[in-house]
């Protein structure tokens, strides 16, 4: 019998996946290639749990490895503009080649109004930076655009056939720290750049939504827009199902549909459940396991279990109105919260459970889900709401 160690788990999840454990994604990466490639500027929409990251990780991968320059920054990683402004100068250097004094010169020359100081670690191969420019003098959108110019500057310094990009993960944040004039300041700097590619990507569906699709926003129409959904059922389908094979795995009938529907198709839930019923079931001294619904849902709930301690402490930071709405949201599948049913429910008016998803929207706890014929609300992790139907209903 092999062990479970014997052959490495295909199902990875809770890390930035690389290409092979991407499940259909290749059109999404080949956009943000093609967009860097072409110097031009993308919008990224797409919920958490998805794989927005993994495929901006592997679009930068493929770049990189064609000797293109690019930049890849999260800017919630950042409490402040400073800090990734500062971190945007140290990533630019790092892609220069050259002795370290020439490098140095030339990022001080591209990014001469931010005055940057670097300093180089030989034994990591690393650049810091810290910006020699005063801040105080500087609004924190004034900051922003001043690198924005810098790296456009670097991009024109590169060999004509040399993509330049620069991908910002959870762009929203940056807009945050930038304060209200950052839209239109980025917009009126970016708009002029030839050489550089912008892809710009955000969890926050409806505020990076509502800043492209608002003719009276700055950046609307600036650059393409993707909206990342579900993977299609068929292609994950085929994954799974192959990959368990593989393994040495029986598949009863509907397996693989009902792993997914009690994945609620979020690939991220997906990936975890396929994860543990090959890690586990492969323990159970079976020569060839069997994957059947019923050990799907023992593998469900005991992932359920070991989140037990931060669901709980989820649950118990939300107020009394708040877990009403989400009893009331699981009762009515996320839909028609304003009915006098989900009033009777929650005990509260419209307008108070509207403010409540409101918040757990905000907090990502909750994502609306639009389909073309209507709009439901649903859990951001798919297994909190598998908690709450357990443990509180």
């Amino acid at each position: 019998m092999a062990s479970a160690d014997d052959e490495l788990n295909p199902f990875q999840f809770g890390r930035v996946l690389g290409s092979d454990s991407l499940v259909d994604r290749e059109d999404e990466v080949a956009e943000v290639v093609r967009t860097i490639r072409e110097g031009g500027k993308l919008f990224l929409i797409g919920p958490r749990r998805f794989g927005k990251t993994s495929i901006l990780n592997t679009a930068a991968e493929q770049l990189t490895q064609k000797s293109a320059v690019v930049v890849q920054l999260d800017a919630e990683s950042y409490p402040t503009l400073d800090l990734l402004v500062s971190a945007l100068v140290a990533l630019a250097a790092k892609h220069l080649t050259g002795e370290v004094k020439k490098v140095g010169t030339a990022i001080g020359h591209f990014f001469s109004r931010l005055r940057p100081e670097l300093e180089f670690n030989p034994a990591e191969n690393t650049w810091s930076a810290r910006l020699g420019a005063d801040t105080s003098r500087h609004d924190h959108a004034t900051l922003l655009v001043e690198a924005l110019n810098g790296f456009e500057r670097l991009a024109q310094a590169q060999p004509e056939r040399r993509p330049v990009g620069l991908i910002i993960d959870e762009f929203q944040k940056l807009i945050e720290l930038g304060g209200s004039s950052a839209e239109g300041q980025i917009r009126a700097a970016i708009q002029t750049h030839k050489r550089s590619g912008y892809v710009f990507a955000d969890s926050k569906t409806r505020i990076l939504s509502a800043m492209v699709n608002d003719a009276a926003r700055p950046f609307y129409r600036l650059g393409s827009v993707r909206f990342l959904g579900p993977v299609p059922r068929p292609d994950f389908h085929r994954f799974l199902t192959n990959r368990f094979i593989a393994g040495g795995f029986r598949l009863d009938s509907g397996a693989i549909e009902h792993l997914m529907n009690v994945a609620h198709d979020v690939p991220y839930n997906i990936q975890m459940l396929a994860h543990t019923c090959w890690t586990e079931l492969r323990t159970q001294g079976t020569r060839r396991p069997l994957l059947s619904a019923a050990a799907i849902d023992q593998m469900l709930d005991r992932i359920v279990m070991r989140q037990d301690p931060f669901y709980t402490l989820l649950w118990n930071r939300l107020t009394a109105v708040q877990q009403k709405t989400l009893l009331a949201l699981i009762r009515l599948d996320g839909r028609n919260l304003q009915s006098s049913k989900a009033i009777a429910l929650v005990g509260k008016a419209p307008a108070t459970i509207r403010k409540s998803v409101h918040l757990m929207i905000e907090s990502g706890i909750l994502r609306e889900e639009e389909t073309l014929n209507s709009m439901r609300v649903v859990f951001e992790d798919p297994f909190f709401e598998r908690w709450i139907t357990a443990l509180i209903l």
